[in-house]
């Protein structure tokens, strides 16, 4: 133990090189495992989380296409009394809830409607008071009863335990606090802070809750004992047909069938999009681990090249082959374990700080109502993958070295000097270990660097696009009164009152109102035109994006005028019908015509929808990206004015002459002096907005970034080492080549042929390879193609300048040794 504590010790640099090396690749995979764990493969948090379903309507039309939706409440009662395979029925739906009282300013509370089957089937049971009781939801506003989270009590109510019994003002409306949940408890949105009855919806939240046939509540179920999901699915593929004879769809399309279906919990949280991104990123990681271990078993060749003679001569003096590999890798396997054990110590360290930035993998999951749960953690499987990933590459590191001195000839290493061996050198005509090493790190580096350029190219290539607005010096945020607070039909009133506040507010220049925010998406609707055929299915009309604005819509948001004329104030429901359309839609719907003063109508449920309410129209405007770079944009389309219909619930957009965040207290106090409970909900300016949109794809050109840089540096060090090596091992040629006359143009030619073979044989294999891997990479490129020949090309050139200058660097020390020293080397 002494010596080989010695012989570390007398190795100090090389062995803090390995350490180091091994260190991060181990911490690196074993993060990233943590990170696609909790995301994939554990559990919610939930007492038997696997056997917990999200339960689903489907429709399936003519043509086979299959769309699963949510549940209407009506139809949630039926689902309860004909499931036998599936017990603790409950509904569940997330909104957002606005709070004031308690001595503070009206506070936005994202909030869940549940059924009294909501709290049991989590098996969920409260710090302190009662959850909901099958009494309280039996009655529409019946039972104003509330329960609220851990944080919030802690927040707002400073922890009191007078909390319960006592009221708080709920949407405006008085609720009883029942209950405070656990510490840590977000419901399966992951994100609430206050829970309400079910019945109590339609006094709060939306007046027609209850009754009306539209499917926007979600059902969560736990499976019965001794049921299986596939039992589960064969029950609800007779009874939602059933349910579906008993309480037809609306807008029903003849062929299409209707069913029901089960999916667990876990695999409901994660849509595909997010699955593949995180393979990616995992197999981007394991990629760099491999090249770590790569570089480290190329330095080890290295030195059990350099100690051939040293084992040739203790083999010699009767060494045994399981001696000698004992010996050498003993020493090695303690190194390569320490750098193993450092990595997991790392990751672990690692684990408690790692967060992902918002946006990057944000739901878009089962109908976006079920939480993420993705928070990375050192918990026990991320720590017994790390050290099984150490152990491996710990072994692996060892293996290597050890595995030349099984074929050792004692007689062939003493005959080598050390000084003038030509072993271990690389070529084609000479293929070694190392060599092939250089190859794959090579190839793998390739295939980090080409995805890096695609990654990149595509961040790059959706800063550059134009959003069709001006996003300087303009606030957003949402005002969101309840449904019951502000019905459709006083909405328009309400708006222009919160706007007329706004505007009077020293600082703004003009402000407005929509549906949604630019790249976040849009409220959207069928297009009928008069004149024009109707078909048979309204559903057959083609969609496109519907906004209701304020007159200073464009002037807010700088969209041009490009034909016609912008909204008046005068355009409200007194006068004629109007609309403004984008350039993409006049192009689309009325190419080589003038849509000016044609008419249109929608479907949906506005007062635009029907023929004798069609709209005129009076303008075309630029385009603007209402749905976010990545997702499927359509750019065709048709603004309202809200004076003519609209909701309480909108974004409002307010254009500043200074820093837009300065004046939110200003705005704040004026939107209060038309509704004293209304919060301001997600402000943020539309340059933080517009960031936000396209976080993932920032976060992904930074990571691969640093995996390419690394790899690159990878790459270059192990073409450096084996060359410095060959050339070390050539002095007496390359001394004999300068005496006899070879100009140091030519070694150093000579060098770099030899040097580059197996740099661009791996060049080579990582080229092909990544026209098949890079095609993973697809769903998370905005206008770049996968296989881009600019960014292959580019990865190409760059590798070769690499790997050349790592060979020139030992070339040109070779030619500066004294040739008369070269020749006394032996």
């Amino acid at each position: 133990m002494s010596r080989l504590v010695e012989s570390v010790r007398r190795n100090k640099r090389f062995s803090i090189a390995i350490v180091c090396t091994l260190a991060a690749g181990v911490a690196a995979l074993t993060l990233a495992f943590g990170v696609v764990d909790a995301a994939l493969w554990r559990q919610p948090p939930f007492e038997g989380a696997g056997r917990i379903a999200i339960v689903y309507t489907q429709r399936v039309g003519p043509g086979n296409e299959v769309r699963s939706g949510r549940w209407s409440y009506a139809r949630i009662q039926k689902l309860r009394e004909s499931a036998r395979r599936l017990v603790n029925i409950a509904n569940f739906g997330p909104t957002t809830i606005n709070v004031s009282g308690a001595g503070g300013d009206p506070e936005p509370v994202p909030a869940e409607i549940v059924s009294p089957e909501y709290f049991p089937l989590l098996r969920v049971a409260t710090l302190r008071g009662r959850t909901f009781a099958p009494g309280d939801d039996d009655s529409p506003g019946a039972h104003p009863l509330a329960v609220i989270a851990f944080d919030l009590w802690q927040r707002r109510f400073a922890g009191s335990p007078d909390i319960i019994g006592s009221s708080i003002t709920v949407n405006g409306a008085p609720l009883t606090v029942i209950g405070i949940a656990p510490a840590g408890f977000r419901g399966l949105t992951d994100k609430a802070q206050l829970w309400i009855p079910t019945t109590m919806a339609p006094a709060l939240v939306y007046a027609e809750y209850l009754t009306t046939n539209q499917n926007f509540i979600s059902v969560a179920a736990r499976l019965a004992p001794g049921a299986t999901l596939a039992g589960a699915n064969a029950e609800l593929a007779t009874i939602g047909p059933q349910i579906n004879a008993l309480i037809p769809r609306d807008g029903a399309v003849p062929g299409e069938s209707s069913s029901a279906g089960a999916v667990l919990l876990n695999s409901a949280r994660v849509d595909a999009g997010t699955r593949r991104s995180l393979f990616v990123l995992l197999g981007a990681v394991a990629l760099l681990h491999l090249l770590a271990c790569a570089n480290v078993i190329n330095l080890l060749l290295g030195r059990a090249a350099a100690k051939r003679r040293e084992a040739a001569l203790r083999a010699a003096l009767g060494a045994t082959t399981a001696r000698l590999v004992r010996h050498y890798g003993m020493e090695t396997l303690v190194v390569a374990g320490a750098g193993g054990a450092l990595g997991v110590i790392v990751a672990a360290w690692l684990g408690r700080l790692a967060a992902v930035p918002a946006n990057v993998w944000s739901a878009r999951n089962f109908f976006g109502s079920i939480g993420s749960f993705d928070s990375p953690v050192d918990g026990v499987r991320m720590a017994l993958f790390g050290v099984a990933i150490a152990a491996g590459s710990a072994f692996l590191a060892a293996c290597a070295p050890a595995f030349g001195l099984v074929r050792l000839d004692p007689l062939a290493g003493l005959s080598v000097g050390a000084r003038g061996a030509t072993a271990g050198g690389g070529s084609l005509k000479r293929p070694s270990a190392r060599g092939a090493v250089v190859a794959l790190e090579t190839a793998l580096a390739m295939l980090l660097v080409v995805a890096a350029g695609l990654m990149v190219g595509s961040f790059a290539r959706m800063r550059g696009t134009d959003l069709g607005i001006r996003a300087d010096h303009l606030l957003t945020f949402w005002i969101r009164p309840s449904e019951v607070q502000v019905p459709h039909t006083e909405a328009p009133q309400f708006v222009s009152r919160v706007l007329d506040a706004i505007a009077a507010v020293p600082g703004v220049v003009a402000a407005s109102v929509d549906g949604g925010t630019p790249l976040s998406g849009s409220a959207s609707s069928t297009l009928l035109i008069e004149g024009r055929p109707v078909p048979a299915r309204l559903g057959d009309a083609p969609p496109v994006d519907r906004h209701y604005v304020g007159s200073d819509h464009f002037k807010t948001l700088g969209i041009p005028i490009v034909r016609g004329r912008a909204f008046a104030a005068a355009d409200d429901a007194a006068h004629p019908r109007v609309a403004i359309i984008s350039e993409t839609a006049a192009r689309r719907f009325w190419p080589g015509e003038d849509p000016i003063g044609a008419r249109v109508w929608f479907g949906g449920g506005s007062s635009f929808d029907r023929p004798d309410s069609s709209a005129a129209i009076v303008g075309i405007v630029g385009d603007v990206a209402d749905e976010p770079l990545d997702g499927d944009v359509n750019r065709a389309s048709f603004y309202t004015p809200y004076k003519q219909f609209t909701y309480a619930t909108r974004a409002v957009f307010v254009h500043t002459t200074t820093d837009p965040t300065s004046i939110v207290p200003a705005i704040r106090a004026a939107v209060k002096s038309v509704a004293p409970d209304l919060p301001l909900y997600d402000v943020q300016t539309m340059e933080q907005r517009i960031g936000g949109s396209w976080a993932r794809h920032r976060f992904d050109a930074g990571l691969f970034s640093a995996f390419g840089a690394v790899a690159l540096i990878f790459a270059a060090v192990g073409t450096f080492a084996v060359v410095s090596y060959n050339v070390a091992q050539r002095t007496r040629e390359m001394g004999i080549r300068l005496a006899l006359g070879a100009r140091p143009e030519s070694v150093v030619l000579l060098v770099l042929r030899e040097g580059l073979i197996f740099p661009l044989t791996g060049l080579a294999i990582g080229v092909a390879a990544s026209y098949a891997m890079t095609r993973l990479l697809s769903s998370q490129l905005y206008g770049i193609g996968a296989t881009d020949p600019r960014v292959l090309g580019a990865t190409a050139a760059l590798l070769v300048c690499v790997s050349a200058l790592a060979c020139t660097i030992p070339a040109l020390k070779a030619t500066q040794a004294d040739p008369l020293d070269a020749l006394r080397v032996e």
